[in-house]
């Protein structure tokens, strides 16, 4: 599934070297409440060998396979009580060009008589670059529904969004993974902006082989 994100606003652009990154969560439930997941319930997350890098998909995959894992879940039974659907990606990239306000401070001096006094002024740089889209897909599914057809409604739908000029989708991935996990299995009626700090724990966490 490929999502149009191309009207997300410019607030949430990480300009510069990232200090932290803001990342859009959306979740969606079929019933319009938060889906209950039992403590220790089996969920089977779900890879497509089809796509152009299945390297980096097998290597999605074992990072949410590892916050399941961390969140109480079971991973690896034969016949899951839910299976966990993924996609993910980054668009070619859209240069934004904008411009910047300079202040340059006045002065004085109150000692001169009549006294010297400067008020400053403000100069405007326009400045432009490239800002990457990226996204990620969750979808779960009832156990028994999936077996029965691959093609069956999800229980809950999460979609994560982040803009910014980091193209490197293999590390933002990471940042994008904790914010949706932050809201797994809820729905959250809206989109939640979460800022998260480029030197975050839990993505030092995920990051580790």
């Amino acid at each position: 599934m490929k999502l149009c994100l191309l009207s997300l606003p410019v607030m949430f652009l990480s300009l510069g070297c990232a200090t932290s990154y803001n990342v859009v969560v959306n979740g969606y439930s079929s019933t319009g409440k938060n889906v209950e997941i039992p403590q220790g319930a089996s969920i089977s997350v779900v890879t497509d060998s089809n796509v152009p890098n299945p390297i980096l998909e097998r290597e999605v995959a074992t990072k949410i396979d590892r916050l399941l894992r961390d969140d109480g879940y079971s991973t690896e039974a034969a016949t899951p009580d839910y299976y966990l659907l993924f996609d993910f990606g980054i668009n070619g990239g859209q240069v934004v060009t904008d411009i910047v306000p300079i202040h340059h401070p006045g002065f004085y001096y109150p000692y001169r008589h009549p006294y010297f006094r400067w008020y400053g002024y403000t100069t405007y740089v326009p400045y432009s670059e490239v800002v990457y889209m990226r996204w990620l897909s969750l979808k779960l599914i009832d156990g028994k529904d999936y077996r029965a057809s691959e093609s069956a409604e999800p229980l809950w739908i999460g979609d994560v969004a982040s803009a910014g000029m980091n193209s490197d989708l293999r590390q933002v991935i990471n940042y994008m993974l904790i914010a949706a996990f932050d809201h797994f299995g809820q729905d959250t009626q809206r989109q939640i902006v979460e800022t998260i700090p480029a030197n975050d724990q839990r993505v030092l966490w995920l990051e580790q082989p």
